[in-house]
Formats: structure tokens, sequence, C-alpha cells
């Protein structure tokens, strides 16, 4: 068994070598990697009852409290963006977010390290054309980065049984089209739709609150015309070719088409008609719709989630997490510089700032995710930045801890802070008649901090300064 169209280039440096393995051909050699285009974001819709007076804490310098770094009030984050900060020239933009340099996480802020020598010699670039200059040199260094992952990934392909081996083919190839840039004719998932749909208006909802109903009125729409997927269609797992058979019977292509139209025709009357990320979604749902093929960046996510649904059916469950574990390793924004400036590469300008300084923007973290039934109250709320938040999710908070011991100390820094501001009356400030804090938040938060802490070394935060 061939997959054939696995050639995958490294800018002309290396010529192919292809390994066998019980007679299947499987090229091990760099890849051309292009930029995803998903935004990863946080959206704090539903945080109540005290919430929105905490963060307003946050212009006074208060710390992470799981990396210390300085966390960013959402309000200079927002004035930057209304006032067109981002859509200066590189040598204002820098001069002015260099004075929250360090509530930067990492990686981000290593890419703006990037563009502060880049600034000095190109001062007048602006953000996208200085990400477009330097995108062909971390290009190369992302493929570095990628191609000993997916040769791993092809070598464990080898021992898949035929059945698997052959999804696994048909995966590679589409994901070898994605990978070089080319078209590719991929089927129509309303699943998929909706998924996207909701990715896009989370990053949305977070940038731009005036969009919120809309929005929301938007998905619910997207809800009720595509919930009619055909019986059948997801067994085909990556066949693509008989997704395609069942997609082109008149009644299913009718019936597709049909609601593609009907969801357009409301978005083109909606404040979103002018949207880029939606307009762009439909023309590329249109395409598989109607069984065109259309070009389709490569996204990671999109990738593991699919190697998974070849994997889930191996009886060797061992075998199966391997693959998993494997893929995952493959690089993301989060935790390569590469990778982050190819991934925004092609954004505007706004999206690029926007995305450098969005890690460390102050957040409500829930200390017991709502997921395990943590509640929406003062007293189960802590300070985090976006980026943090969004990696926890529904981690509990103990296992957080033992992965990351440095939260001790992150967490008697905030608080030590939040004393701080207790005692200089900047509680009572932010307080309104409706919505107050006081001394009782610190208090319940230690106390919860200790109650959700590693059960064989709980967290005692220090606040004895409280009451001095």
């Amino acid at each position: 068994m061939i997959i054939q169209s696995i050639n995958f280039n490294f800018l002309n440096y290396k010529t192919h070598e292809v390994k066998r393995c019980e007679n299947r051909s499987i090229v091990s050699n760099p890849l051309i990697i292009c930029p995803s285009l998903a935004v990863d974001t946080v959206t704090f819709t539903g945080v109540s009852n005290g919430g929105d007076i905490l963060k307003k804490l946050c212009a006074y310098g208060v710390p992470d409290m799981y990396t210390g770094l300085r966390l960013l009030d959402p309000k200079v984050l927002e004035h930057m963006q209304i006032k067109g900060i981002f859509n200066q020239p590189m040598e204002k933009v820098v001069k002015i977010a260099s004075y929250y340099e360090d509530t930067m996480m990492p990686i981000n802020k290593e890419v703006f390290g990037i563009l502060k020598k880049y600034s000095k010699k190109h001062p007048n670039l602006t953000l996208s054309e200085t990400f477009k200059e330097i995108y062909p040199q971390h290009e190369k260094q992302l493929l570095r980065a990628q191609q000993k992952i997916f040769e791993e990934i092809i070598r464990l392909a080898c021992d898949l049984p035929k059945d698997l081996y052959d999804e696994f083919s048909i995966l590679m190839n589409i994901t070898n089209k994605r990978l070089l840039n080319d078209p590719v004719v991929l089927p129509f998932s309303e699943r998929e739709f909706l998924y996207k749909l909701r990715r896009i208006g989370d990053e949305m909802i977070f940038k731009n609150q005036k969009h919120e109903h809309a929005m929301h009125r938007l998905i619910a729409v997207a809800n009720k015309i595509f919930h009619n997927e055909p019986k059948g269609s997801r067994a085909f797992g990556r066949n693509i070719k008989k997704k395609l058979e069942m997609q082109m019977q008149p009644e299913i292509l009718k019936r597709n088409s049909t609601n593609l139209a009907e969801f357009k025709r409301i978005f083109e009357v909606s404040p979103l008609r002018n949207n880029e990320d939606i307009i762009r979604l439909l023309d590329n749902t249109s395409a598989k719709v109607h069984g065109f093929p259309s070009y389709a960046n490569f996204e990671r996510k999109s990738f593991i989630h699919e190697l998974k649904k070849i994997t889930r059916k191996l009886k060797n469950k061992n075998f199966a997490q391997e693959f998993t574990e494997t893929s995952w390793r493959l690089p993301t924004s989060k935790d390569n510089v590469s990778a982050f400036i190819v991934k925004y590469s092609d954004q505007n300008n706004n999206k690029i700032g926007t995305n450098i300084m969005i890690s460390g923007m102050a957040s409500i973290d829930h200390l017991v995710a709502k997921k395990n039934g943590g509640a929406n109250k003062l007293s189960n709320y802590g300070l985090s930045g976006s980026e943090i938040n969004r990696q926890k999710t529904n981690i509990y908070f103990d296992e957080w801890v033992r992965k990351h011991p440095e939260t001790r100390k992150n967490c008697q820094k905030q608080i030590d802070r939040l004393i701080e501001l207790y005692k200089q009356g900047v509680f009572e400030k932010v307080s309104r008649k409706t919505k107050k804090i006081d001394k009782s938040y610190i208090e319940d938060f230690a106390k919860t901090i200790y109650e959700i802490s590693p059960v064989e070394n709980r967290i005692k935060l220090d606040i004895s300064k409280l009451y001095e």
C-alpha cells in the first residue's frame, strides 16, 4: 500500500528519503507548513457577582496568581485597539507596548523582542509588514521543529492494521495538500461549520462586546438551520470518496445548498455582514457543499482530532495513546516563536498586536472550575492572565499546583499585593453601591486556596499583614 502523494519538500534543501515498511512507502523528510488562521482566545461572558470589580484592581499592578507576571489591565488593550495604536509605524507601537512588556507570556515577550530589534532598522514598517518580512525565516525554523514529529507519526503508522492504515493514508494525503497550500476537495460537515463559527464568535465577542448579541443570534440561527446531518456520514471516517458520494446525492446536495443559502441571507443583513472571518468560512463551506477544491490551511488541532478518530479504533490503547502524545508535540504559537509568527503572518495589524499582548491580560479565574461545580461568586474568583486561564480550563487546582509548584509563591505574591491595595483604600475606590469588594475577599481567597490545594501539602497563604 502506497501513500503516493506524501512528497513533502523542504524548500528544495534536501532530496527525499523513502522508508519501506511492510510494502508501504512513506516519505520521511521535512515538510512545508502553512500558517493556520485559527486564533485561540478566551471569553469572559458569564462572570458576575463582583468579577468586574475584581478586574478593576488590575489597573494597580496585580500579579498573576499562577505566573507572578504583572497582569495587563483589559482597558489598556481596549484603549490601544480603539485608538488604532497597532496600525501605527513599528517604532511607535514598540514604544507604547514596551510599558507593558512585563505582562507578556514568555513566547509573546520573545516575539516582541524580535519586533523591537527589527523596528530599529525598519521603524516605519507596520506590524503586518514586519511579520511578512520575517515570515520566510521563521517558516524554515518551524519546518525543522515539525519535521521530526511528523516522521515519528509516519513511523508509528507502519504498525497500523490495514484498514486503519488506509484511513491514515487518506488523512496524510489531505494533510500534504494543506501543508503545501494546494487546493483540496473536502466534504461538508455541519458539526465542523458550527464549531468554527463558535470559535469566530468567541474571538469577536471578547474583542468587541457591542456585537455580542448579534453573534449569539447568528450562532442560534446556525444551530437551528444546520441540525440534520445524514445518519452514517461520520461512520466513513477519513474516506472522503464515500462522504462526497453521499453528499452529492441530489436530495442531500439540495438540502445543504438551501441551508447554506438561508444562513447567508440572514448573515448578509446582520451587523456582522462585513466580518472577514465569517465571510472566509462561508466561502470555504460553499466549496465543500458543492464538492469544489478549496484552499484549507494546515491546522494542528484539526490534524490531531482526525488522527484520534483513526487511532481510537485500535484495540491496543497504549499504542493509540502513543500517537496522541506524539501529535501533541507539534509546535504551537503558545510554545514556539516561529509558530506564532507563521500563524499570524497574514493577519492585520490589530490582530497581530492584540495577540502579542492578550496572553497576559487580566481575566477572572474560577478557582473551582464551573464544569467541576464551581460557583459564580467572588469567593471563587482569582486573577490570572487569559492564556493561563485558557490552559487551566477545568483542570483541578491541586492537579495544576502539582505540575506547576511555582503557583504557591505566586498566589502569595497576589495576596500580598491585594492586601497593600486594600490598606491603601483601593478596594473602596473601585467598589460601587451595588457591588463591593472588601477585606473579606482576601480572607475567602486564602481559605479557598487552602481547601483546594494538594491535600499532602496545603497552601497556607500568609494574610497576617491584613490585620496589622
